[in-house]
């Protein structure tokens, strides 16, 4: 049976399968996946609120007040116990742990560890056959703006074959309910990974609507089948790539990033502060209400996180990312900022826990 022969009798079966499998898996992006709409909304961005309005047209810098804690109860209550048993003790090191830094800062120990990379990291699908052998597919990114280039990448692997050649058919789904159109799946260097590549946003001179889209992917062989999800999101505007930095007075290392928004809307941002590349420190969060125009972004490092790394600065502002509030959440690339700070000593940082519990 030629390739051309194969294809027009599988491509009624892969419409009812993408239908399906599209139903079926709509829970992967809506209720179960990492980075659901609601909860990124409900979960990140809220963290942080602004103190004051910004001007749409001048470069303003943006305040921002911490969320209060509350003094657990718990805490009280086990250092009250005469005698703490080990999992007592586990639980006041966690509390303490937990309140050593601001909410909007969270340590990291590893780079795979950067929020950032976790949210934007490249996310491989293998689902396995009965017959040992294995399908693999993803996308070489997660979020796509208008315009963007996206690539889809395919193989099949048999238990000792590695990659083999296969028959992909492919489906482009949007909303888990609109088939798009069908892709061609091609291994163009012979090396058995299959790729397709699309305009993000575009099909057949039709301009397409931003959200979550869904690849679909049928093969010849076992009757294996998945699907990898990427979001198509527009207008969360751009770091210009203009950066300062300095200690405050109350001995945190503040980096102001300046952002262009078009839109006016609530816009969440991130940042992650490495010793050198492949050393990090930590991360920061801020949201806040943008008018349209330029802004000085406020990124705030607690200078405990910094001394708890036990290194002078300069210190390296590695990523930063940036998305505007919406469902689903509208997000872009990372942005490599590669920016150094002044070179400041631990001694300038405060060394003082951000909730002294065990004083309260």
């Amino acid at each position: 049976m030629s390739r051309g022969e194969r294809r027009r009798y599988w491509r009624p079966a892969l419409l009812l399968v993408g239908v399906l499998l599209v139903a079926f898996g709509s829970w992967q992006l809506r209720g179960g996946g990492k980075d659901g709409a609601a909860t990124a909304a409900a979960v990140e961005a809220p963290s942080i609120e602004p103190k004051a309005s910004l001007s749409p047209t001048s470069t303003a810098s943006v305040a921002a007040a911490a969320v209060p804690v509350e003094t657990p109860r718990v805490w009280q209550q086990l250092q009250a116990r005469p005698v703490k048993t080990e999992l007592h003790q586990s639980l006041l090191s966690d509390l303490a742990r937990h309140h050593r830094y601001p909410p909007e800062n969270r340590a990291i120990k590893n780079p795979a560890q950067d929020p950032i990379s976790q949210t934007h990291g490249t996310d491989r699908r293998t689902t396995r056959g009965e017959d040992g052998a294995a399908l693999t597919l993803w996308t070489d990114r997660k979020f796509y703006l208008r315009g963007d280039a996206v690539h889809v990448y395919a193989y099949l692997a048999r238990a000792g074959e590695g990659r083999v050649a296969a028959d992909f058919r492919a489906l482009l789904v949007y909303d888990d309910r609109r088939i798009v159109a069908e892709l061609d799946l091609e291994d163009g260097d012979g090396d058995r990974i299959y790729e397709a590549e699309l305009e993000a946003g575009v099909h057949g001179g039709e301009s397409l609507p931003a959200g979550i889209y869904k690849v679909v992917v049928d093969t010849d062989i076992g009757g294996l089948r998945d699907a990898v999800a990427f979001t198509l999101s527009e207008d969360i505007g751009r770091y210009t790539g203009a950066l300062r930095d300095f200690v405050t007075a109350g001995g945190n290392l503040l980096v102001e990033a300046e952002v262009e928004v078009s839109r006016a809307a609530r816009y969440y941002f991130r940042a992650s502060l490495y010793n050198n590349p492949d050393t990090p420190i930590g991360s920061t969060q801020y949201a806040a209400e943008l008018a349209p125009g330029r802004h000085w972004v406020p990124l705030e490092f607690y200078g405990l996180m910094i001394r708890d790394r036990g290194q002078d600065g300069p210190y390296l502002v590695k990523q930063l990312s940036l998305a505007r509030v919406a469902v689903p959440m509208a997000r872009g690339g990372v942005l490599e900022a590669d920016y150094y700070t002044g070179r400041y000593r631990l001694e300038q940082f405060t060394d003082a826990p951000y909730r002294a519990l065990a004083g309260e």
